[in-house]
């Protein structure tokens, strides 16, 4: 996290104080009032806010390793993109492991320390994820899906109704278990949309085959070791009929495509990409551009700006295409097909309040006039 240190801290080692193993033994939670003091003296009180170096997020001033060494990225990829009671919850960690030093010039000036007040005594879970997949209930129309973040952690499927809009939702049972949940092409070479998820617990990779009524089929297990990995699924990347995962490992921002095997499982990874870790979302979509490839979605973190990356139909990325600003606010972002119905692939994209826009596609990787699908989006 961004530090202003009092001159008596100015020789101490910033590792140290930033580790986040450090224990100190100090207060665990604060009140609501005192964070907001926090924030005052951070960031002026601007939950949303980037630093001038491009280095610290929102209103604590969360610097990329703290927010996901704490578990962030449960709610956003970068703390600016978070609310500020998920920001709150993630400084609450800190406060825990590092104490009021977390904040060596702010935390003692807001009486950090002194506060052992929970700021929230039923504290929200997680946000619900909310991703663009294909068809999934077999109407020609590709669809919506996202994850409550209440009781089970219930997977809605929202039909799409071709006019931007969605229908009454499908229940696909309780998915509390899964940290990451993104629709794919055919992984499984049954013709049908697909789901890949996350296990919180295991790392592990599933696979979901979609049955085109709504619901999901058996899962496929993938292995371990994806809990270091931000994934999306794509509809087909490298250009052989079936669906792809690309993902950014995040220790080292490097970002690969997995070619899927119509099995249900993945061929050996290719890196198509370095530094994606400055991008806060990174999603496959549809074809954006027109020219009947597949494209990939992201969004900079240090300038809001969201990046369409021609798929060149074998894998490989062209050069990026600036589709429009302010998207730093958006913290679900991803397309998947013809939302709108005009033959041409669309973006879905949810903002940090829970509104849910869907951004036609009007080729050549620009986006028109947005179609508003209400609030509520964070605890659907």
């Amino acid at each position: 996290m961004r530090r202003t240190y009092a001159t008596a801290l100015a020789t101490a080692s910033a590792a140290a104080l930033l580790s986040p193993l450090l224990t100190t033994g100090q207060a665990s939670a604060a009140s609501v009032a005192t964070w907001d003091k926090v924030a005052q003296c951070e960031s002026s009180g601007n939950w949303q806010i980037i630093d001038a170096t491009g280095r610290y997020f929102g209103g604590l001033q969360f610097s990329a390793s703290t927010w996901r060494s704490y578990g962030g990225e449960a709610y956003a990829a970068y703390a600016h993109q978070a609310t500020k009671t998920e920001q709150i919850l993630i400084g609450e960690k800190v406060l825990a492991g590092q104490g009021e030093g977390a904040w060596p010039n702010c935390g003692p000036k807001a009486g950090l320390g002194a506060d052992d007040a929970d700021p929230f005594p039923q504290a929200p879970p997680e946000p619900a994820p909310v991703v663009a997949s294909g068809d999934l209930n077999g109407d020609g129309r590709p669809d919506l899906l996202a994850r409550a973040n209440t009781g089970d952690g219930t997977l809605w499927l929202y039909p799409g109704t071709g006019n931007g809009h969605f229908g009454a939702r499908v229940d696909n049972g309780g998915w509390g278990s899964m940290n990451q949940v993104t629709a794919l092409g055919d992984v499984t070479g049954d013709g049908k949309t697909d789901v890949a998820a996350v296990e919180k617990s295991t790392g592990k990779l599933w696979i979901y085959p979609g049955q085109s009524n709504g619901h999901l089929g058996t899962r496929i297990d993938n292995n371990g070791g994806w809990g270091a990995m931000r994934i999306a699924g794509t509809k087909d990347l490298n250009g052989d009929g079936r669906g792809d995962l690309i993902a950014t490992e995040t220790s080292n921002g490097n970002f690969y495509v997995y070619p899927g095997l119509s099995n249900g499982h993945f061929g050996t990874r290719v890196q198509i990409g370095s530094n994606w870790d400055t991008m806060s979302v990174a999603s496959g979509a549809g074809d954006l551009t027109g020219d009947g490839k597949n494209d990939v979605l992201a969004v900079e973190h240090a300038t809001g700006k969201l990046y369409v990356y021609p798929g060149q139909g074998n894998g490989s990325l062209g050069a990026r295409i600036e589709a429009g600003t302010n998207w730093g606010s958006m913290t679900s972002v991803s397309g998947a097909g013809d939302y709108t119905g005009d033959g041409k692939d669309d973006v879905v994209a949810r903002q940090n309040d829970g509104k849910l826009y869907v951004y036609p596609g009007i080729g050549a990787g620009k986006l028109g006039a947005r179609v508003d699908n209400g609030a509520g989006w964070n605890f659907n």
